[in-house]
């Protein structure tokens, strides 16, 4: 009787190891899918631009200005992933390359944009803007 006795005590004492096991396998598979989400932003082709003008260290000018502006207006004016906007400082970015271009009017409305959907950004496009004299 003492055998059959170990041998309940030692199922019983599986039965907690085997609820850990499922519930830890139920907790990593509902991450894993929460985890495969759509991206809040896309940033396009945006990093290899940027790379390439700042590895050859050329001041933006002609070509490479009007270049480097067309990936942003692609970035602000067709923006994908789950939130629908361009990323946090692409308006601002895109709104110094038109200034940079003499848009000073398009630039102060890239800049408004910027401040308009990331609020928390107010008070330092503000003070670009500011500085900059629009």
């Amino acid at each position: 009787m003492a055998i059959t006795q170990e041998k309940r005590n030692f199922e019983l004492s599986k039965k907690p190891i085997e609820m850990k096991r499922i519930f830890f396998v139920a907790g990593f598979s509902l991450l894993l899918a929460c985890s495969c989400g759509k991206a809040l932003y896309s940033h396009y082709d945006y990093d290899e631009v940027a790379y390439f003008y700042a590895k050859q260290e050329k001041s933006l000018e002609g070509k490479d200005l009007k270049k480097l502006t067309k990936s942003y207006k692609r970035i602000v004016e067709h923006p994908k992933g789950a939130n629908n906007v361009p990323p946090p400082g692409a308006y601002a970015d895109y709104a110094y390359l038109l200034f940079l271009q003499g848009n000073k009017e398009e630039a102060k409305t890239y800049f408004q944009k910027e401040y308009v959907t990331y609020p928390e950004s107010k008070v330092y496009v503000e003070s670009l803007m500011q500085k900059l004299g629009l």
